[in-house]
């Protein structure tokens, strides 16, 4: 997940740099802003359903058209809305996951999630894996309800949904250097709190 998001930094930089004419598009969201809205909040969710795809170049964009409280609050939805598909589709439709995410990769994950799961194992599962991995491989999980991962989830992806909101305002005002340090905070929170949770989560030793 580091990895990733190095990934969707370092695009999303790219992208600003070379100054990238998005003048009509914004015209339209300028003339359109309900409708704009809809669809950014449409594409943060399709990004987490299909997985390949990333979101994260179009949040500093949103941040200078709509401002760092609204941004935040389509943030959390669009990635809240994919996160729940997702567990659905893992709930009803495992047959389906092939087209969508690698089942070694969910099977890994599954393994080490424990089936009575609770509150703020989920919010950490949410924090510390990529939401689709984390919405796929706990929608897997019969005895977790719908509601609870609801919640745990809401409370797992809220987070990041304000730090990536400010980055990218911080980007859309030429703070690249701000912008660049969020972005390794979170990199490095991420890694931490994971190594944390695989020492939680480990298996104990046979006879302990």
């Amino acid at each position: 997940m580091a990895a990733g998001v190095a990934l969707g930094l370092a695009v999303v930089l790219v992208l600003w740099e070379r100054g990238i004419d998005l003048g009509p598009l914004e015209a339209w969201i300028a003339a359109h802003p309900v409708a704009g809205g809809v669809v950014y909040v449409l594409v943060l969710a399709a990004a987490v359903v299909v997985m390949p795809l990333s979101s994260l170049p179009f949040v500093p964009l949103a941040s200078r058209l709509y401002g760092f409280e609204l941004t935040s609050a389509m943030n959390l939805a669009g990635w809240w809305a994919g996160a729940l598909i997702a567990f659905q589709i893992a709930r009803f439709g495992r047959r389906y996951l092939e087209r969508l995410v690698s089942l070694a990769a969910l099977d890994r994950l599954e393994r080490r999630v424990p089936p009575d799961i609770g509150f703020w194992g989920i919010v950490v599962l949410l924090m510390v894996f990529p939401t689709d991995v984390a919405s796929f491989a706990l929608g897997l999980l019969r005895n977790l309800s719908f509601r609870r991962f609801a919640l745990g989830s809401f409370a797992g992806i809220a987070p990041f949904s304000f730090v990536w909101a400010y980055a990218g305002g911080q980007l859309q005002a030429g703070d690249f250097v701000g912008f660049a340090i969020i972005g390794v905070a979170i990199v490095a929170a991420i890694v931490v709190v994971r190594r944390l949770w695989s020492r939680v989560a480990r298996p104990p030793p046979p006879g302990g």
